[in-house]
């Protein structure tokens, strides 16, 4: 299993939901996502420019669509709600959308960094994958540092990226 998701599933029970919430997504887009992403965009379509356009396309749609659910999903999560949780929840939706928004454009940067290492063969591939669990690993780790979490990601960064080759 890989490093992320061994971090998000020994999350202890006492967390609050939301952590262990933010933790999986963390895990999903951070590392999963680029991963998934590649294995349906073949070395073709990234060659078409045309095909490659129509796909960012539908990844900002999706976008649009999971920033329109913040504060539905927020407000299913529902359970106690501190003083200062209920004053800041105009903030953590504005953060919420912000770091969906932010950690999924890291997304299509790390999905080309990715292509790029496929295309330079499975070790290249692999070392490259390798630096994206330590990355997505280390933001599991962020997520579940004490304090205001959505304020912090929102002005840290949620995504993570590659860094150049």
């Amino acid at each position: 299993m890989p490093r992320p998701w061994r971090l998000a599933f020994a999350v202890a029970p006492e967390v609050h939901p939301l952590g262990h919430l933010l933790v999986g997504i963390s895990t999903h887009i951070n590392y999963d996502l680029p991963q998934a992403m590649l294995d349906v965009i073949s070395d073709e379509d990234f060659a078409d420019a045309e095909v490659l356009a129509a796909r960012v396309r539908d990844h900002d749609r999706v976008d649009d669509v999971l920033a329109a659910r913040v504060a539905a999903e927020d407000a299913a999560l529902g359970g106690a709600r501190r003083v200062v949780d209920r004053v800041l929840t105009p903030a953590n939706r504005w953060a919420s959308r912000s770091f969906l928004a932010e950690s999924r454009r890291k997304v299509w940067d790390n999905v080309l960094a990715l292509q790029a290492a496929r295309s330079s063969g499975p070790e290249t591939y692999r070392r490259r994958l390798a630096e994206l669990e330590v990355l997505a690993s280390a933001k599991v780790v962020d997520v579940l540092t004490p304090g205001l979490v959505l304020p912090r990601l929102a002005v840290a960064g949620f995504g993570v990226r590659l860094p150049p080759a």
